[in-house]
């Protein structure tokens, strides 16, 4: 009787497997080759700045009409190859990077209160909008660096994010990690920008810190190209009818809130983009 019932599981067991393995090659899907292939051309860091789980999820995307430029990881050198895999053509990248619009360090700007807590910008941002005296600056825990997976950004010993243009692929971690918004994305051929993210008036701003932005509107007066506006007192650049030029709204800046970084490159650089940032 036990030698039955194993025999016919045995049997069963044989006929099962033998119409899965039929299925199997029968109801098979498969891939498109060029997945593959548009993997291998991505740099695998899945950082997910495309918009997709991951670079195999940003390649099966490529394969079904996706734009193959959305990975700035890879940049104009990924989107090359991905271009010509797809058969498409693709016009000349414009190469970012992430800057900050905040000067006020620890040496300019100091905490209205001890903070003791995790040190991380977004958790600090809970405790009474955090401990730094502007409540527009940056707080200085380093929260943006710990979320870049390239090692672009380092915390100087004023408390501040420094990029390191020449690492940095724009994918905007960072930019989406801070809890103050300081961070943005721009061209790398725009040199010059504002340091200050501060809404408040003047006789505010300077009450807590001595490089922000004091809403006086002397950058948008002696601007030649008209391209500074200045909305809730804080200058905004139209960076394309300037053409990145705001060297002389730079210049006459009281406080001297704008960053100018000392080397250009050209839009569509691909390359290393050595650079000091300098106040002025």
């Amino acid at each position: 009787m036990v030698l039955t019932a194993v025999a016919s599981m045995l049997v069963l067991g044989v006929l099962f497997g033998f119409g899965l393995s039929i299925a199997a090659r029968r109801l098979r899907v498969d891939e498109d080759p060029r997945i593959e292939r548009a993997l291998a051309a991505l740099p695998g860091v899945n950082c997910g700045a495309c918009g997709f789980s991951g670079c195999r999820g940003y390649a099966e995307a490529i394969v079904g009409g996706e734009k193959v430029t959305l990975c700035t990881a890879g940049g104009p050198g990924a989107a090359a190859v991905l271009a010509e895999l797809m058969g498409v053509e693709v016009d000349a990248t414009v190469r970012r990077r992430a800057v900050v619009h905040c000067r006020g360090g620890a040496d300019c700007c100091g905490d209205a209160f001890d903070y003791v807590g995790e040190p991380d910008c977004r958790a600090a941002q809970l405790i009474g909008g955090g401990p730094k005296s502007c409540a527009y600056g940056c707080l200085g825990f380093g929260t943006c660096a710990s979320v870049c997976p390239y090692g672009a950004i380092t915390m100087s010993e004023q408390r501040l994010p420094v990029i390191d243009a020449d690492k940095c692929t724009a994918c905007g971690l960072c930019v989406r990690a801070c809890p103050r918004r300081i961070l943005s994305l721009l061209p790398v051929h725009y040199t010059t920008y504002l340091g200050c993210a501060s809404r408040e008036r003047g006789k505010t701003v300077k009450a807590v810190c001595s490089v922000g932005c004091i809403g006086c509107g002397l950058c948008a007066r002696k601007d030649p190209n008209g391209a500074i506006e200045m909305v809730d007192n804080l200058p905004v650049l139209d960076f394309e009818k300037a053409g990145g030029d705001f060297s002389a709204a730079a210049e006459v800046c009281p406080t001297h809130s704008y960053v100018v970084e000392a080397h250009a490159v050209a839009p569509a650089d691909a390359g290393p983009a050595e650079r000091q940032v300098q106040p002025v």
